[in-house]
């Protein structure tokens, strides 16, 4: 357009008058400066009204048709885009743009016109220019010279569009809505009638105001919009005087002066349209980062979002630089300075820049589909929590409560992004004013991405699935946690699974293991199947073991099995014989199991167990009788109809093994004939079952055919000696039974001898006693009773081997044992025996060893792995003790003290070093009163032995001298020797004889007074330190009592008078061994704590529900710390006036207190003191009235009488440590006075005070 011509031009809100210059170089108004006086502008306006009201519905959101609405030029609009013009009022429509693309947006336009101004040639004649000097200036190049008066506005209607919805129906509706408001708001708001539906929707719509008018409050929505819109007429004021000018009518000044500047050339409306879709691209661009930032990938994932806002602001950045770039430009076209040609250069520039629109598009849709491919890994995890960051996954992972975090780890959202790079680089080069524009290569920055391969989106697939199957294979387990992260790993593609233990990564790559194949069956036993166990598919490397999980088919309870270590066979034992069981697996790693796997059909086990195995009882010419025990365990309703022998010649050649020979028998005898003199046969017998069905065969036995004449003897004690170990030659010989462990726990072992037999009953012993008393040696005695052994055979056996290198005064056992011998031919008892064999009391150890001797005598009986019943207990004593030391009647006493009354007939007294008729130990029992089983006469039931015969020597060397004294010597003591056996042994017969008559006791009484003692002891540890700090806290609380009410009755006179008190100070002493202390009640809750230091302090032993039982406050466990130091207390004596006693008081409670406050407030904290004191002993109370009823000795510590007396011994006899175990009597001593005040039912908080 060329400069000869008037130029119409939208005002935009811009405050343009009559008479003011216009430069459309820059599109700027000259304010200030103009043609004619103030005066004379004002005279001979032309001025005539222009009345007009119109609305037009706009469903377009672009620029090119907001420029339209506001009838902007094509010049004028590329000032607007470049930033050369501002605009206000209704204009700001420009500028308001859609925040998302799931955004519908419709705009309800109101236009009207009032008055039309204008100058007249009284001011553009010939010479009435006042100030011509202006045209010299060159700052204009137009002059104002008419406007046309009237305001706009405009509603803009949004609506957001949720993804079920269709974007189309839903413009629709708002445009049919906004269509109705003109109408409404004439007819008025008794037009607005709608049905709950229509309101539903316009509920949804939210509303936007730009307008020429001047309104109370926006409107914000649809019925707003209506109200405002009805009101917009009234609000131009009653003559229109409130009219804002709309429409400006330029002069060129070239025409008023030929000097004047002017307007070269206008720009190319292709030219302008180019930047307008440039602009309106970057627009689009960053709308979708906005939808993109805003969705809930990006808002859960920071890292997305960091690289989305990236290219958002890069896009921002960008756009300034293009506004900057044509706010120069375009002023220097105009004018005539610079061609068009160097616009178009720079608009092409952008094609080959990477801001390029196919770039950015690229660029925006790969991160929506990274965000897609996240989205529906999430939805497969649907129950996983997400951690947006890292501060928030230190947290999951250092919660106190959780052992193991297993987190699915995407680690390649943090990946550097080089394209972003590429944009930062260019927009800087562009700052540096670079000319120099090289073609933006797209292959030099393309990588294919994880989300983009098809290997990783498979392999992130099986992650995801190992990660799920691992979760709900633990489902329920409260110390593991699951959760998804983004953690950066350049050494992981896509995703990994990170596992966290107790707060420490292990690994970064951990492979959770699969779901196993199902195991294979091998073969079966009668108490036992072999499996094969198959690796899982997946995570081999990170399996530690394997879990057997087995069901019987009569039974809907899983007993599970786990193997040591990884192998890849099992054998799952302790079957029931003839009962058929499934299996399934699964595999173990540090933080938990994998899913289960398919389970097996049903195998069955044997019908009975393998009979014994063969033993020749005598062989003649060319035959043997063979002999076996009958199966060891036999299947319910199985009956075993008969055996199968089989025998065959034994070779050397294993190719030319001979055939096996079978004989039946339906007895457990059989004699095999036909045999070759001087041969070796094997042989082996399987049991047959109803039905046919057979056990396994038995082991397998060699044994020789001997020549004519030979024969083989019976088989006695002889053939335990086969099966034991030799430990030392001589005359007798000492030989180890051979024990097989069947568990061994902390506090007791367990051993076995022999084959359990099902249908033979089992007799359980105890024994108990001091150390030194012969137990361990007793013990052995009856093993060589029970197995048979005679005293001219030339072996012993020995069931316990003592420890050589301990003294007597030590004991020979450590730990609480169990030794199951199995009835089998050669015992000389019908039934199995159980002996319980327990430390020694009262060694050099102490008292403390004591007391873990009690210990495990408890957890022995309250094991379910111990034994369910006992059939007596002996207390075994030295027959020389004329009375009991006071040393031992605590040993009985706190033995005893574990046994419910029930066992008071059931206790049998064992007496050692017996050579006499006499046994003074029998009257010092009766005199201490024990409780046991008395015979007819109303003794101790009662048994003397003497061990001293039983490794004696029984052979007599044969000396050359004749007559010689000391060979007299030896045979008169062989034959005492053999006496002192034959003694003991017929005692030993007598007293298993008694022990098959007496009835066997079960052990619930027993364990509920274990119980009561328990909660006694828990209730000491609380009471005897609690006892001393309350009842000093009393005594100083009552004397602060008694100083106030003294100082209350002589009123002020006193208050500064000194008055001595003892007060009581908590004091930290440092000690050799960590203690919880609460460092709040300034209280040692738990000494010699054994808690691990990586454990949290909540899960020690005085913790309950988070709060401590111990600690007189009952403070929460973030109060409490593990240190070593405890707190102690000592009582001092300070000097203080009333006043500082009161203000001290004062202070510690916090606030201001009168006299009578204080009584008060002191009076509530006695009564709180004793109240806790009082829980306490009525606690302790109730648990020894309980015991009165039930146990075999209610107190469980002896009298303080006893414990003075073992005091004083230790002090005379000063033995090694003999300082440490008075300081632990005297503990005792005073925990033993207290229960005694208790038990007498004295008031502990008046007589302690």
């Amino acid at each position: 357009m060329s400069d000869s011509g008037t130029i119409e031009l939208a005002c935009l809100g811009r405050p343009f008058q009559l008479g003011m210059l216009y430069d459309c170089r820059t599109d700027a108004l000259i304010p200030g400066i103009t043609l004619w006086d103030f005066e004379m502008l004002k005279k001979n306006i032309n001025n005539r009204p222009q009345p007009k009201t119109g609305f037009k519905i706009i469903a377009s959101d672009s620029s090119e048709d907001k420029a339209a609405a506001l009838k902007v030029s094509a010049s004028l609009e590329a000032s607007f885009l470049s930033g050369l013009v501002s605009v206000k009022g209704s204009a700001d429509y420009l500028n308001d743009n859609k925040k998302s693309k799931h955004q519908s947006r419709v705009t309800l336009q109101y236009r009207t016109t009032t008055r039309y101004e204008q100058l007249t040639m009284e001011h553009l004649g010939a010479g009435n220019v006042k100030h011509c000097n202006v045209f010299q200036e060159g700052s204009a190049t137009h002059v104002v010279t008419a406007l046309m008066y009237g305001a706009q506005a405009f509603f803009i209607f949004d609506r957001e569009v949720l993804s079920n919805e269709n974007h189309q129906e839903i413009q629709g509706d708002l445009q049919a809505s906004i269509k109705n408001i003109p109408s409404i708001s004439i007819k008025g708001q008794a037009s607005l009638k709608m049905n709950e539906m229509e309101r539903e929707k316009i509920k949804k719509f939210t509303c936007t105001f730009h307008g020429d008018f001047a309104l109370d409050n926006n409107p914000v929505s649809y019925v707003d919009a209506i109200k405002v819109y009805s009101e917009l007429p009234k609000l131009l004021g009653e003559h229109g005087e409130k009219a804002v000018p709309l429409t400006a009518w330029l002069y060129p000044l070239k025409k008023l002066d030929s000097a004047a500047a002017q307007l070269v050339r206008e720009i190319n409306v292709n030219l302008i349209r180019h930047a307008q879709k440039i602009m309106d691209k970057l627009d689009d661009f960053k709308i979708q980062c906005q939808d993109l930032m805003r969705d809930d990938i990006a808002i859960q994932f920071p890292e997305i979002n960091d690289k989305i806002r990236k290219c958002k602001d890069l896009l921002s950045e960008y756009k300034t630089v293009l506004q900057k770039h044509l706010s120069r430009l375009l002023p220097s076209i105009r004018s005539g300075g610079k061609e068009e040609q160097e616009l178009a250069d720079y608009l092409n520039r952008n094609e080959r820049s990477p801001f390029k629109g196919a770039l950015l598009t690229k660029y925006l849709n790969e991160r929506e589909r990274e965000m897609n491919v996240v989205r529906s890994y999430l939805d497969v995890m649907k129950d996983v929590p997400v951690i947006s960051s890292s501060n928030n996954l230190d947290k999951v992972v250092l919660k106190a409560s959780n052992n193991y975090v297993i987190a699915f780890a995407f680690s390649s959202l943090n990946e550097d992004e080089p394209y972003l790079s590429d944009l930062g680089n260019y927009l800087k080069e562009q700052s540096c004013n670079n000319e120099k524009q090289v073609s933006y290569n797209l292959n030099s920055s393309k990588t294919e991405k994880w989300f983009c391969s098809e290997d990783v989106k498979a392999f992130t697939r099986e992650n995801i699935q190992s990660f799920l199957d691992f979760k709900e294979a633990n489902k329920g387990k409260e110390n593991i946690e699951f959760c998804i992260a983004s953690i950066p790993d350049e050494l992981s593609t896509a995703s990994s699974i990170h596992v966290y233990e107790r707060g420490r990564l292990i690994s970064s790559q951990y492979e959770l293991p699969s779901k196993p194949p199902m195991p294979v069956f091998l073969s079966a036993e009668h108490d036992c199947i072999h499996l094969q166990i198959k690796p899982p598919d997946r995570g081999v490397s990170c399996v530690d073991s394997y879990c057997i999980s087995y069901q019987s088919a009569q039974s809907s309870e899983w007993t599970e099995l786990y193997t040591d270590g990884v192998v890849d066979q099992v054998t799952v034992k302790q079957l029931q014989p003839h009962k058929e069981y499934c299996f399934t697996c699964k595999a173990v790693c540090r933080p938990g199991v994998s899913l289960t796997s398919d389970t097996t059909s049903f195998f069955r086990t044997h019908p009975c167990a393998p009979p014994g195995a063969p033993t020749v009882k005598q062989v003649k010419s060319e035959s043997a009788t063979v002999v076996w025990e009958v199966p060891a365990s036999v299947g319910k309703d199985v009956l075993v109809t008969g055996y199968v022998l089989e025998f065959r010649e034994c070779t050397k050649d294993q190719e030319n093994e001979k055939p096996w020979k079978s004989v039946k028998s339906t007895n457990r005898e059989c004699i095999l004939h036909e045999l070759k003199r001087d041969t070796d046969y094997t042989v082996k017998v399987s049991a047959v079952c109803v039905n046919d069905e057979m056990s396994l065969p038995s082991s397998e036995t060699v044994f020789s055919a001997c020549l004519k004449g030979k024969h083989s003897v019976e088989v006695g004690s002889g053939s335990f000696k086969n099966r034991s170990s030799r430990i030392h030659k001589g005359n007798p010989s000492i030989y180890r039974l051979e024990l097989h462990q069947k568990m061994k726990e902390d506090d007791f072992n367990q051993y076995t001898f022999g084959r359990k037999v099902e249908d033979v009953k089992n007799k359980v012993i105890l024994l108990l006693g001091s150390t030194g008393a012969g137990k361990t040696t007793l013990i052995n005695v009856m093993v060589n009773y029970i197995l048979g052994v005679k005293w001219q055979d030339p072996y012993r056996f020995k069931l316990i081997n003592e420890v050589t290198n301990r003294t007597q005064a030590e004991s020979q056992t450590p730990n609480v044992s169990s030794y199951e011998l199995y009835s089998q031919p050669g015992f000389q008892i019908p039934y199995s025996l159980t002996i319980v064999d327990t430390p020694g009391f009262g060694d050099t150890k102490g008292i403390k060893h004591d007391k873990l001797i009690t210990k495990q005598v408890k957890s022995f009986l309250c094991s379910p792995l111990g034994i369910d019943h006992i059939d007596a207990v002996c207390l075994v004593v030295q027959a020389s003790l004329v009375r009991l030391s006071a040393n031992q009647k605590y040993i009985f006493d706190s033995v005893l003290s574990i046994f419910g009354k029930d066992m008071a007939e059931n206790i049998i007294i064992l007496v050692t070093f017996a050579d006499s008729k006499d046994v003074p130990v029998l009257e010092a029992i009766k005199a201490a009163d024990l409780p046991c089983k008395k015979n007819t006469k109303g003794q101790p039931t009662h048994f003397k032995f003497n061990n001293t015969a039983v490794y004696a020597d029984n052979m007599v060397e044969q000396h050359t001298t004749v007559g010689s004294d000391s060979d007299d010597d030896e045979e008169d003591d062989q034959t005492l020797d053999e006496i002192v056996w034959t003694s003991t042994f017929k005692q030993m017969k007598t007293f298993f004889k008694t022990l098959g008559n007496i009835e066997s006791k079960d052990l619930m009484l027993t364990i509920q007074v274990l119980e009561e003692r328990v909660r006694l002891e828990k209730a000491m540890s609380s009471l005897t330190p609690q006892i001393t700090a309350g009842l000093s806290k009393l005594s100083e609380i009552k004397r602060f009592q008694q100083c106030l009410k003294n100082q209350n009755d002589k009123m002020d006179q006193n208050v500064n008078f000194e008055k001595e008190i003892e007060v009581m100070k908590a004091n930290r002493a440092p000690a050799n061994c960590f203690n919880m202390n609460c460092n709040n009640c300034f209280f040692t809750c738990h000494s010699n704590c054994f808690l691990p230091a990586e454990d949290p302090v909540q899960t020690c032993a005085v913790m309950e529900n988070d709060h401590c039982i111990i600690c007189p406050g009952n403070c929460h466990y973030s109060f409490h710390s593990r240190e070593n130091f405890m707190w102690t207390y000592e009582t001092k004596v300070e000097t203080k006036t009333i006043k500082e006693l009161k203000e001290n008081f004062m202070e510690a409670k916090g606030e201001f207190m009168d006299t009578k406050q204080m009584l008060e407030t002191l009076e509530k904290d006695l009564c709180k003191i004793k109240d806790k004191l009082m829980n306490l002993i009525k606690l302790s109370t109730d648990c020894m009235k309980r015991l009165d009823e039930i146990a075999l000795k209610p107190k469980s510590l002896s009298t303080a009488e006893y414990l003075e007396i073992l005091i004083k011994t230790e002090k005379e006899e000063k033995r090694p440590g003999f300082e440490d175990r008075i300081v632990e009597l005297e503990d005792i001593k005073k925990e033993a006075l207290l229960l005694e005040k208790i038990a007498r039912g004295e008031d502990l908080l008046v007589t302690e005070l």
